[in-house]
């Protein structure tokens, strides 16, 4: 369902009126930008013409509130009960994550997350041997690379049992379907968002005018040309 321009509602579960509020409010979802992401140039990069903030969301604690009790909805009629939640330690995610296992009585567990946008090999928190794992991420930029395969395989390199995944917002990716296809009835979506991304060499916008995608945190993206 369609609830804003570029912003699809996927959950069938979240109330879509409660949707539109949470666009309408966080207006997380930005246009006509040129990030890098990951901002480094340590690994693969590619280049993004919007962004969906959901740091904006985390910021609003009745929407952050209502997203929580829409995941905690899905884990309970999918009967999905983990012991740790598995997510990146940017600060957002962190706050969400907290009510999330306070919600479900699961356990927070972080991976590395360095201010470029990669992640690390640190894992903060321990993680049981066998415990059963919700891997979770507030956005799947580059379309369920990290929650479809990089957390996961950091959780079951860690001892865990990866029995499910889940996004606030999804982008566009090839990776969409291979994602689904893995997580085929344990995947949980909020929205998909048309956050498309190109590779450097094949980026259509000017490279000099790059912004760095570091600067795209709750603060500074609250002050970009909407």
């Amino acid at each position: 369902m369609r609830i804003a321009e570029g912003v699809m509602l996927i959950s069938p579960t979240l109330d879509a009126e409660r949707a539109r509020r949470i666009i309408k409010e966080a207006d997380p979802f930005l246009t006509g930008q040129h990030l890098a992401y990951p901002s480094d140039h340590t690994g693969p990069q590619v280049h993004l013409e919007a962004y969906f903030s959901t740091e904006a969301i985390v910021q609003l604690p009745e929407c952050a509130s209502w997203l929580v009790e829409d995941v905690v909805l899905w884990m309970t009629a999918k009967d999905l009960r983990p012991q740790v939640i598995f997510a990146p330690g940017a600060d957002p995610v962190r706050r969400f994550v907290e009510k999330l296992s306070k919600a479900v009585d699961a356990k927070p567990v972080y991976l590395e997350t360095k201010p470029s946008g990669r992640f690390g090999d640190t894992i903060e928190g321990s993680l049981p041997t066998d415990a059963s794992v919700l891997t979770f991420n507030l956005m799947s930029v580059t379309g369920g690379r990290c929650i479809g395969f990089r957390l996961p395989e950091a959780a079951t390199r860690a001892g865990g049992h990866v029995i499910g995944t889940a996004a606030i917002a999804l982008g566009t990716s090839p990776l969409n379907d291979e994602l689904r296809s893995k997580f085929s009835d344990n995947l949980y979506i909020a929205f998909h968002v048309a956050v498309t991304h190109h590779n450097p060499d094949a980026c259509p916008a000017n490279a000099p005018g790059l912004r760095p995608w570091q600067e795209a945190n709750a603060e500074i993206i609250a002050r970009l040309e909407r």
